[in-house]
């Protein structure tokens, strides 16, 4: 899933440089050039904040990659509510600066989730199915993306491991739920950088392929 961009920049990114463009304009007729300057200087921050920056995603397709910028603030075993399993949780703050774009951890499809911990929950969850079989459940937390979910495409949509699947927008921390036999590669406070950093490794072992939907078949 990749998402249309001009220049490299978002939509929304085009719809607030156009409204400081106005200011910088107006201020600059009436005031002069240095009382319009801080509508500049936005306008450059503006620039760097929603840019759909290339990242050179790791070649590795068991890895999970850090789906924002930001600091690793939570990493332990815990109960997944959403999928009804023991997992690892991994949780990022994100950077006040970090960039306005999600990135899909894995590559996988978009898989609907439901349940009571979904109705409960004072958030957004988006739920990932590897092509290998494992199962990633990206959670917001604190902030909002206005009724959107982390990955924003349809149900049945594939996402690409560390491309584009969704815009943060006031989103401040972002939960992931992964496999419990995951490799954590990251430790408590270290800074991640979106697309570009590994988290945490797959670990496939044979007849070890957990499938919550097949175990509450059984």
């Amino acid at each position: 899933m990749r998402r249309k961009t001009l220049f490299h920049l978002v939509p929304e990114g085009w719809a607030v440089l156009v409204g400081l463009a106005a200011v910088f304009f107006v201020l600059n007729a009436v005031a002069g050039f240095w009382a319009a300057c801080p509508a500049l200087l936005l306008m450059l921050l503006a620039v760097l904040y929603f840019r759909d920056s290339p990242r050179n995603v790791p070649a590795e397709p068991l890895a999970i990659i850090a789906p924002v910028d930001g600091k690793v603030i939570h990493r332990r075993e815990c109960y997944d509510p959403f999928l009804d399993r023991e997992a690892i949780r991994l949780s990022l703050r994100v950077g006040l600066l970090a960039n306005y774009l999600i990135r899909s951890p894995v590559e996988g499809t978009v898989v609907e989730l439901s349940g009571e911990a979904v109705e409960n929950l004072d958030g957004c969850a988006s739920y990932i199915r590897t092509d290998e079989g494992d199962h990633v459940v990206m959670v917001i937390r604190e902030g909002r993306l206005f009724g959107l979910r982390p990955c924003r495409g349809n149900y049945g949509e594939r996402v690409g491991q560390g491309r584009c699947c969704g815009m943060r927008r006031l989103a401040r921390r972002v939960d992931l739920y992964l496999p419990v036999n995951s490799r954590v590669e990251v430790e408590l406070g270290d800074s991640v950088r979106g697309g570009a950093c590994v988290l945490a490794k797959l670990v496939h072992k044979p007849n070890a392929q957990r499938d919550p939907d097949e175990n509450a078949a059984a």
